[in-house]
């Protein structure tokens, strides 16, 4: 992917791209939530959907605890 053009002339920061990531990662929660909340689903199928439900969970909050931290740096 070395030989892709880079989007924008200018730097991006971290504080800007990581708030989109984090409202994907809330969405798909709660897509999988609704799912959980509102379908029939197998036992065995119910437990995989919560295991990726607290998959996606962690990897939101993860993501915005480094949106936090990359707002908090002083911008160059």
């Amino acid at each position: 992917m070395a030989d892709l053009p880079k989007y924008h002339v200018r730097e991006q920061r971290a504080d800007a791209l990581l708030g989109p990531v984090a409202a994907t990662l809330r969405e798909l929660e709660r897509r999988v939530d609704h799912y959980l909340d509102r379908l029939h689903i197998e036992p065995g199928d119910e437990e995989t959907l919560r295991a990726a439900l607290r998959a996606l969970t962690t990897a939101r909050e993860g993501v915005e605890a480094q949106w936090r931290t990359s707002a908090q740096r002083p911008q160059s």
